[in-house]
């Protein structure tokens, strides 16, 4: 089972039948509506039920739950009423630098096991390379204060400095533009170039923004037009329910999203378009923002690019950053693969 927002929260619910019986994929929502035919809003009272008689419910031997910092305290209730109380089997995997809603939970209590002794800190990035994950990983530790994520010492509220992997790639590519129009003039070439030349599938990349639109300026419209103007093939993940249920990665064409509906997605070259707009001036917690943005380099397998055309908090320690790479004269693969 998955929240939504994971990958498989895109589709419908799944059955995959094995030897033993079948296996049952959900995101949460799905799961309240296909499986237990309720709403959020009723979970209360169906948990308040749960409680006096906990049979009333079908049991599952085991529990996978994918991306567990964003469940509520309630859905992790419920899930604790799925369990077969001969196994008590949950695998939960969460990554708390990937925490964007704000959750207030003891897992003890809420699910009334003790993970203490049983817990495992898997450290190692195996998705991205090592620049990728040295460069997202610096940026969370210099925008995050971090403080509200540490709940405790020990597994229940750490954050775990993920360890890189051997892959190599390019240095991440930093690109300020005049105007955003010209900021996706320089991303559809990049993706024509690593299209052409670097072989990557149209498939394998996607842009990602954070903003549709802000009072005259349309991100979406500017960033459709561009890559049509290409003949570029592109997929807007993020548009409606109904294109997030329809979304199918093998389809040839790039993909576009926000970065809240590419949580659990991962391609070979990422494209996070208008950082100016983060942090987003709307949102209080900026803490959240810096994880956003810290998701959104993380979706990147080899290639990840960062592009703006205004000013912000983020833009300005992006500009540090291109100013130390060149120094150390570490930009070098920008003249191959993104000029």
């Amino acid at each position: 089972m998955q929240h939504e927002g994971a990958q498989a929260s895109l589709f419908e619910p799944d059955e995959e039948q094995t030897s033993e019986g079948k296996i049952d994929v959900y995101n949460f929502h799905s799961l309240l509506k296909n499986k237990l035919k309720v709403s959020e809003q009723q979970l209360p009272n169906l948990i308040e039920t749960l409680k006096s008689n906990n049979q009333l419910i079908e049991k599952y031997d085991a529990v996978l739950i994918d991306e567990g910092q964003d469940f509520k305290q309630e859905w992790l209730q419920l899930v604790s009423y799925l369990l077969n109380p001969r196994t008590q089997s949950l695998l939960l995997v969460e990554d708390r630098a990937q925490e964007i809603y704000k959750r207030k939970r003891s897992y003890v209590q809420d699910t009334g096991l003790n993970f203490r002794g049983r817990s495992k800190i898997l450290s190692i990035n195996y998705r991205n390379t090592q620049q990728i994950v040295r460069f997202a990983w610096e940026f969370y530790q210099r925008n995050s204060t971090l403080k509200d994520k540490v709940v405790e010492q020990g597994f229940e509220g750490e954050i775990i400095a993920p360890k890189t992997t051997p892959r190599k790639g390019p240095e991440p590519f930093i690109y300020k533009a005049n105007n955003f129009k010209d900021e996706m003039q320089k991303v559809t070439q990049i993706i024509k170039k690593l299209h052409d030349k670097e072989k990557v599938p149209y498939d394998e990349m996607v842009i990602l923004y954070r903003v549709k639109r802000l009072s005259s300026k349309d991100y979406i419209g500017t960033i459709q037009h561009t890559l049509k103007q290409q003949d570029i093939p592109h997929y807007w993940i993020s548009e409606s329910p109904e294109t997030k249920r329809n979304y199918v990665k093998n389809d040839q064409q790039v993909k576009i999203s926000t970065i809240e509906s590419s949580k659990g997605l991962d391609f070979q070259a990422v494209f996070i378009v208008n950082v100016d707009n983060m942090p987003f001036f709307l949102e209080e917690d900026e803490n959240r923002e810096a994880s956003l943005l810290y998701i959104a380099m993380t979706r990147a397998h080899k290639f990840l690019s960062l592009s703006y055309s205004g000013e912000s908090k983020f833009t300005k320690y992006l500009d540090e950053i291109k100013d130390e790479l060149k120094k150390e004269k570490k930009i070098v693969c920008e003249e191959v693969l993104y000029a």
